[in-house]
């Protein structure tokens, strides 16, 4: 268990995207809209400021290997620091914090902690994340977007589709020395509302795709209420439901972190 919750960490702590692109033979089209429009929606959606974020977070976890449910408390400082507070049966069990360059863990069950660096997440599960993308994820911002960057639209079935590589050019990227990694961003009809978050990095064989299937609106903006994360990665497939409740924005928030001198380094 305890590889798990520190992924959802790293999950709740995640991040970043790829879904293979298939597009169905026949889907309904969508009207059609100039590329900057459809860029100014996205950018416009990255940029949304908040100063503190809170949400209790009910998580079932399933890989090949287990199929476990628990709670977690995320208290988020804006660029700064993110924790995590994980109970299960009601008892809490882990207490991690993230910053902007490592992870710190406590195992209340086992009584140990964890000190790494956010290369841990890569050398645990294949896939790299920054603190920052951990903060878009869970807020349900557009993860990764870069609005210095080039994208194009695509049709796609299920909305408004904005990439980072045409389907033209994703074979030449697999062929490619440094592979790049491919980023969608899929909005609703009426460009309000950020439906899938897409991608895949080529060069670690791993494919994140989070669906935000409700939302509500807090202080203006359009925070995430249900969420469905599907990992695929070399080494396992994994499938992550998210439940938010009782949202807020802005309300100060602190953040405490303390080993205990009894406590070992984690094994």
């Amino acid at each position: 268990m305890r590889n798990s919750i520190a992924f959802i960490l790293g999950v709740t702590y995640l991040v970043s995207v790829g879904c293979s692109r298939k597009i169905t033979e026949s889907f309904e089209k969508f009207p059609k809209i100039k590329d900057e429009v459809l860029l100014h929606a996205v950018d416009s959606m990255s940029s949304q400021k908040y100063s503190y974020f809170y949400s209790k977070i009910s998580t079932d976890y399933k890989d090949s290997t287990q199929n476990i449910s628990f709670k977690t408390s995320i208290r988020v400082v804006a660029d700064s620091a993110m924790n995590a507070l994980i109970t299960y049966a009601s008892i809490p069990i882990i207490n991690a914090v993230v910053t902007t360059d490592s992870m710190k863990l406590t195992n209340k069950r086992d009584k140990c902690y964890t000190l790494q660096s956010l290369n841990f997440i890569k050398e645990s599960f294949g896939v790299a994340f920054s603190s920052k993308n951990v903060e878009e994820l869970i807020t349900g911002m557009p993860l990764g977007f870069d609005s210095s960057a080039k994208y194009y639209q695509e049709e796609d079935s299920r909305g408004y589709l904005l990439t980072s590589h045409r389907k033209k050019d994703i074979r030449k990227n697999e062929r490619k020395d440094q592979k790049e990694v491919i980023q969608s961003f899929v909005l609703d009809s009426e460009l309000k509302t950020l439906k899938e978050t897409i991608i895949e990095s080529p060069i670690d064989t791993a494919i994140v795709k989070i669906e935000y299937l409700t939302r509500e609106f807090i202080d203006g903006i359009n925070l995430p209420a249900t969420v469905k994360i599907s990992i695929t990665t070399p080494r396992k497939e994994i499938q992550i439901n998210m439940d938010y409740k009782k949202t807020r924005l802005n309300e100060v928030e602190t953040i405490y972190f303390v080993i205990p001198e009894e406590y070992e380094e984690c094994k």
